[in-house]
């Protein structure tokens, strides 16, 4: 009789235990093939990546839709849990546990090379006049050589920040802008879905790559909690599963090796 009522307080702490980790993670509203709003539930890789993540690790995922710069604030303040694609430095580190990475992020400047100034190398583009217009999300990283650049008084087109990478496309299409930075993946996305059919948009140079992290907050996820989420990452890329994933998705980009930073 004891044996059985201690294998039942047993087995309910389990479940609890299973069920206690809440994980509240901030997606912008449309980022494919990343991040997909749809009807009822998001879609998209960096979602499905982070829903078997969380299930591995023993935690339930909610998806709060919130622009990037939002979310980062919102992390800040301990209201979310994590993000996706969150480049390393050494000041997001004061706020943040990165695992992954998840993704190999390459920003590349895309527009109409008939109607733009070619482009070799990203210091050229500080030649391009002030007239010219690209659109950057508002908060995000494009590297170190990109912001030591737009610091210079001699810089040349106008940055048009955004919140949300949906509007991206179509401003380049209503020639609002000139050129947008965004990700490679993107715009293989765009391609291949037909969103950019007949017309003459092409990559224009590489200005940044990167790796990309889950960044979980360290106001709300304990040393502990990131270790036991690293190491379900890892058991997931040894098991193969997150290769699958991504293989749906992005099958000619190989998902990073595991490179957590705490």
């Amino acid at each position: 009789m004891h044996k059985v009522i201690i294998s039942a307080l047993l087995a309910c702490l389990l479940s609890f235990s299973a069920h206690s980790c809440q994980l509240r993670m901030g997606a912008d509203s449309y980022f494919p093939p990343h991040l997909i709003p749809g009807d009822n539930d998001w879609q998209g890789l960096s979602i499905e990546l982070a829903r078997v993540l969380a299930k591995e690790a023993g935690c339930e995922l909610t998806i709060l839709q919130s622009p990037w710069r939002r979310s980062l604030q919102l992390i800040a303040q301990g209201q979310l849990d994590m993000i996706s694609h969150l480049s390393f430095s050494e000041q997001r580190q004061q706020d943040f546990h990165f695992i992954g990475p998840h993704h190999l992020e390459t920003v590349v400047l895309i527009g109409d090379p008939q109607r733009l100034p070619a482009l070799h190398k990203l210091e050229q583009l500080a030649s391009w006049p002030k007239e010219f217009l690209v659109a950057i999300l508002n908060g995000a990283y494009y590297g170190e050589a990109f912001e030591q650049l737009t610091a210079r008084t001699d810089f040349g087109p106008t940055l048009v920040e955004i919140r949300s990478h949906e509007d991206k496309l179509a401003l380049l299409d209503s020639g609002r802008v000139d050129a947008v930075l965004e990700d490679q993946s993107t715009l293989y996305h765009w391609q291949q879905t037909g969103q950019m059919e007949h017309r003459s948009y092409q990559q224009l140079l590489v200005v940044y790559q990167n790796p990309v992290y889950f960044g979980f907050s360290r106001h709300t996820i304990s040393e502990q909690m990131a270790v036991q989420l690293d190491e379900a990452w890892q058991r997931l890329y040894q098991q193969g599963v997150l290769q699958q994933i991504r293989a749906r998705h992005l099958p000619e980009l190989p998902l990073p090796a595991p490179a957590a930073i705490f």
